[in-house]
């Protein structure tokens, strides 16, 4: 496959190869800052819990069918995540560079960078180069893109791959190659594999199929069924996968199945609407730093337009005009059946980021292109490149703020708690954690030891306390009799327990010896419990 690029763009003189570079070297400076950073930012807890499986298989559990953690205790910590593309990458690169954050958030930023270049090829063939360079640009600088693709998720990897499945489908489409549709296929199913909102795009793509085969005069029989089997074909390994996971999940300790008790069928249609269906956290996460207001008015009017009368200047090559409204239309599906995990863990909102940037492009054309209009011809060409420049600079400016508060390092009391802990204890020490957020691994990864979160999974919320002292109490003795050797509890934590939870502190107190005490955290030796307690 060619990878094709128009020579110059109409009007502005310059080799569309030049203006795509440009985009990516932005795209890159954008995400490649602060690449160093701990895993103290906003998705601590997710990042910590990649780079802490990429950690085990580097130190000798190269199976990636055993994704491992290090809060089960002394046990194997085998549980069901998504495939470990990201992890696994990062590991073998760990091999050569060495365990650093800036390997596994490297190796995001690059397949972010790699789907920037794929929307472009895909934008170009759907609709035209305008409008896909521009597309590329808006992804470039999309506050929301920008983060995630710094962070060590899983995210940036399968819109990467999902993008570039799309794209290719869209040359078999085109040419009639079958070999193209069976990479479509694989890509696709690792994308999907690497992420299941992944499906999301499956919307658009039977869409682009039997828009363009109608096209074409090729919407035959024969030709949708040979779709049709790879597609289904392409399923198998992906619905056997994550039987394995959730298999993988229920037979091991800590017991945990990613996805698995924030579905709607795990709480109940009832329950979600007393909640509004959690709207209220969903456009929250949209106007504060995933799309910011600007973006979010322009994909409103990328929707919008195309219901207008299609002029001479728009879209005249269009192959599949709609693609990305059923692209973004993918979404509500998913957001029926997994509100609560989406709104919990927004950074799944990233498979639908690509939409975003070419339907606020389509818009950003379609309003420079009326101001080139009503000024005089031999101005149009300015005006339209201002509207575009002020359009991204706008679009920029406004994430600004957003990533520095989503770059702010939250987590940073328990990022120092697990390097206390590793300089006190012992490479086969067990501990108990609290960091700032209930349920963040970053102190367990930080310490370099096994252990356990606290309260530990499996629990109804692993971020919350239970009400009753009681209970807490007797997990900890469990603990306790398990081997736990070290008790870390970050400061504002410690505040929490003697305020809200005084009974249980006390039982820590009591038995455990504080053994360093820092405005920014609390370690205690835990007392071994007595034998046949």
């Amino acid at each position: 496959m060619k990878f094709h690029f128009q020579n110059r763009i109409p009007g502005l003189g310059l080799p569309s190869a030049v203006l795509l570079v440009g985009i990516l070297a932005l795209g890159a400076v954008f995400r490649f800052s602060t690449i160093t950073q701990p895993f103290t930012d906003f998705f601590s807890w997710r990042q910590t819990l990649n780079a802490m499986m990429a950690g085990n298989f580097y130190h000798g559990n190269w199976n990636i069918f055993y994704p491992k953690v290090n809060w089960s205790g002394p046990d194997p910590g085998y549980s069901g995540f998504e495939f470990q593309t990201v992890s696994y990458i990062a590991a073998l690169l760990y091999v050569v560079m060495g365990e650093h954050e800036w390997v596994g958030r490297s190796v995001a930023a690059l397949f972010g960078l790699w789907g920037i270049f794929a929307l472009y090829q895909l934008v170009r063939r759907v609709w035209d180069e305008e409008r896909a360079l521009l597309s590329a640009g808006v992804m470039a600088v999309l506050p929301g893109s920008i983060f995630i693709e710094r962070s060590f998720l899983s995210d940036p990897v399968m819109v990467a791959l999902m993008t570039t499945s799309v794209w290719i489908l869209i040359v078999y489409l085109e040419t009639d190659r079958l070999r193209f549709l069976l990479l479509s296929a694989v890509i696709g199913t690792w994308g999907v594999l690497t992420k299941p909102p992944g499906v999301v795009v499956s919307f658009a793509m039977v869409y682009a199929t039997l828009t363009i085969l109608r096209f074409r005069h090729k919407l035959k029989p024969s030709r949708i069924a040979v779709i049709s089997i790879v597609g289904t074909l392409a399923l198998v390994p992906v619905i056997a996968y994550y039987l394995w996971a959730r298999h993988l999940g229920h037979s091991y300790p800590p017991y945990h199945v990613s996805f698995s008790g924030y579905l709607l069928w795990d709480q109940g249609l009832k329950q979600w609407l007393d909640e509004n269906y959690f709207l209220g956290r969903l456009v929250w996460w949209f106007v504060t730093w995933l799309w910011t207001p600007p973006l979010i008015v322009l994909v409103a009017l990328g929707i919008i337009f195309p219901f207008r009368a299609v002029d001479s200047e728009k879209r005249t090559s269009a192959t599949a005009p709609w693609l990305f409204h059923w692209w973004l239309f993918g979404m509500v599906p998913l957001y029926i059946v997994a509100a609560r995990e989406l709104v919990l863990n927004p950074q799944n909102f990233h498979i639908i980021n690509p939409a975003a940037a070419a339907l606020s492009s389509d818009a950003i054309m379609t309003i420079a292109s009326f101001f080139s209009r009503i000024t005089q011809p031999s101005a149009g060409l300015v005006v339209r490149i201002k509207v575009i420049v002020v359009s991204l600079i706008i679009i920029a400016v406004s994430g600004t703020i957003a990533l520095i508060r989503m770059c702010y390092p939250y987590a940073k009391q328990g990022y120092e708690l697990g390097l206390a802990l590793r300089q006190v204890s012992q490479p086969r020490d067990l501990v108990v954690t609290m960091a700032n957020v209930l349920g963040d691994p970053i102190v367990i990864y930080y310490s370099q030891r096994r252990g356990w979160l606290f309260p530990p999974p499996p629990t109804v919320d692993v971020t919350e306390l239970p009400e009753d002292d009681r209970e807490s109490i007797q997990t900890f003795e469990k603990l306790r009799a398990r081997g736990a050797a070290w008790l870390g509890i970050v400061g504002p934590q410690q505040m929490r327990l003697r305020r809200e939870h005084p009974l249980l502190l006390a039982h820590f107190e009591r038995t455990c010896c504080l053994y360093q005490r820092n405005p920014k955290w609390f370690i205690y030796s835990i007392i071994p419990s007595a034998p046949g307690n």
